[in-house]
Order: C-alpha cells, then structure tokens, then sequence
C-alpha cells in the first residue's frame, strides 16, 4: 500500500513539474545566434565608443527568396539612399549590393566620424584605372608605404588591407588607428565590454544587426516610435479618451512619467536585427537595466501601441498603423522584444512606415 501511494506521489509530482515546465516554456528567451569569428575579429578595427554600430551581410542576403522577391528590384535606390559611401566603393572597385560587396561593417561617433571596413570580390586594378585618368580620387602613401586613397567629392579616406578588405573613415586620425590595428589586436569594440556584451546578445546576427547602448541615441529611437505609433508623447489627455478600457488604462498607470526623458533611462542597449529567408524577421531588442525596468517597458509598450491602435481607428490614411495589428511584445528577464515578420501581405505597409528611421 506504501508503495503504491509513493507511486502515486511521483507520477503526481512528474505531472505537475512537466505542466510547470510547459506553462513556463513560453517565457524562456531564445538562444541568440553566435558571433562569427570572423565578425569578432573585424570588431577590433571599429571605434571603441561609437554611437551606434551596424552590420550588413549581403552575401547571404541575395541567397535568399526574400531578396530575390522584394529586394533586387531596389537595389539603385536603396544604394543611392545609404548616400555617396556605396556609390563609392562601387566607383573605386566594382563591388555593389547586387554583385560583389559581401559585408559592411560601420560605426559613427557623436561628433560625426565613422569607421567602415567592406570585404568582398574587390578589383583594385579599377581603382588603379581611374588614378591614372581621372582626379576622382587621389592617393599617398603613409608611414609603411600603404597606399591612402581620398575620395575628392566626399573626403572619405580608405586604404586595401588586404585583397578582400577595405577601411575607410571620413576622419584621417580614425583611418591611422585601423592602420595600426593587427589581427592579433584586442582594440576598437573589442575594448568596450558593455557594448560588446550587448552585441553577443542580439538574437539575429547572420544578415542585418544595429545596436546603440547610448543612451541620447536610444532616446531618439523612441522619439521616432512615438512619432511613428501616436504622433508625439502620450499625454494625461490620450488616457482619457480610452478610460473605458481597464487593460490599456493598466497598462497606462504610470501615464504622468510616459515621457521619453524616463524610458530611456531603463535601457542597456537597443538592438535592431533582420533573419532573412523567403519572410523577413524583424526584431527590436530592448535590454534593461534590471527586470523590473523591463517590466516597466513592456507595460509602456503595450500602452502606447493600445492607444496607437485606438487612435488610428477608422483612419483611411494611417496604413502604417496596420502593422501594429502583427507586432509581437514579449519580455525575457531584462530584455523586451517587439517582433514582426514582414511578408507580401505587409510589405507595402512597413515601407511606408517610418518606425525603423534612424533618429534625427
């Protein structure tokens, strides 16, 4: 009989703990993807403090359906939007979006200079070409005897550090730092653990990754989401209009402190990172400090999004807002993530949508 109830007692204790682990599986964070090697060591040659740094892998982009489907047909105009620096590059060596640039690596500091390493199937026998006909660029030699080229239109400076890999940056003094930089070298990102920390965490980091933990950058960024989902900050008067609705009025408790002078201070970092394949799946990471800032976040987010919705109800020219009907929120720990798959149903959509603008 003791026996039979001790049986009982595990298979009750088995059931109960398979059933906690199943109603608490949804909330367990995803793995993130792990950082190549060969992005890792590519960090080195970056600012140490940028504002923001992001990452670009077209070669594996243009393997995909997604690509294929939605993206080579925009390719002249999304170069010509990223301003005069592929259009560069494509001058001096051949390599474009479509054909030839593999990745980008870029990183920008507060007072303007940046820091930009392309690898690829790179020609420099075009660049070679051109300085002996044309003045579009001009070249000396440094210390060691490398070759410095300038771009005369633009100023960017940039150099071959090997076959496949160039540096460039608008800031001479910038350029002289990757020239010293070895393979060997623990320098630029590498030096900053905050912000490298923050990079190994981001969920996506085979195609598209941006990630600021600066916080006047992070709050731009949200200066831009409340423009793009409310028109502006949510003010006492938003509440009132939707006193109606327990949840979202919940949600809006703290409404007096739903300003952008106090969200940001509950971020680490901000990341944006894309996982490409025949959808495209978007992601905006949100670290907190701890997580009660998180769970404070996520109760802003989920405020303003209601009211958001609410707002554009009935609105024939807010098509941007229909993206908020496929926007996902989770929270895990410290971090919150607002997530939507982009498809042929909502392509027209986010492309008209000015959520993911960079901050003015």
């Amino acid at each position: 009989m003791i026996l039979i109830n001790a049986k009982k007692d595990v298979l009750y204790f088995t059931v109960l703990f398979l059933f906690f682990l199943t109603i608490n599986s949804c909330n367990v964070k995803p793995e993130s993807q792990p950082l190549p090697i060969s992005v890792k060591s590519t960090l080195n040659l970056l600012q140490e403090n940028p504002q923001f740094v992001m990452y670009m892998n077209f070669k594996n982009m243009r393997r995909t359906d997604f690509w294929k489907g939605n993206v080579s047909d925009s390719l002249l105009n999304a170069e010509k939007t990223f301003g005069s620096l592929l259009n560069t590059f494509k001058t001096a060596t051949g390599a474009s979006i479509s054909d030839g640039l593999d990745e980008l690596y870029y990183s920008n500091s507060w007072f303007g200079e940046n820091a930009i390493v392309i690898k690829g199937v790179l020609d420099q026998n075009k660049l070679s070409a051109f300085l002996e006909k044309d003045t579009v660029f001009t070249v000396t030699k440094n210390a060691d005897g490398i070759n410095v080229y300038q771009m005369t239109d633009n100023g960017l400076y940039f150099y071959f550090r090997d076959n496949n890999t160039i540096c460039a940056s608008n800031y001479l003094k910038q350029l002289d730092v990757m020239l010293a930089v070895k393979d060997t070298s623990r320098s630029g990102i590498l030096q900053n653990e905050k912000l490298y920390n923050s990079i190994q965490n981001i969920m996506y980091k085979d195609d598209i990754w941006m990630i600021s933990s600066e916080k006047i950058f992070i709050k731009g960024i949200f200066q831009n989401f409340l423009q793009s989902t409310t028109g502006g900050k949510i003010e006492e008067s938003d509440t009132a209009e939707i006193s109606d609705s327990s949840s979202v009025v919940d949600s809006l408790a703290l409404k007096k402190n739903l300003t952008i002078e106090n969200l940001y201070k509950t971020f680490s970092s901000i990341s944006f990172s894309v996982k490409m394949s025949n959808q495209l799946e978007m992601l905006i990471q949100c670290d907190c400090v701890n997580e009660e800032s998180s769970k404070y976040l996520k109760s802003i987010l989920n405020g303003i999004i209601s009211v958001a919705k609410i707002s554009s109800a009935g609105s024939k020219k807010n098509n941007s807002m229909k993206l908020l009907d496929d926007l996902r929120l989770n929270r895990y720990d410290n971090s919150v993530f607002i997530e939507l798959n982009v498809n042929e149903k909502n392509i027209k959509e986010l492309r008209n949508s000015n959520l993911l603008n960079a901050p003015e």
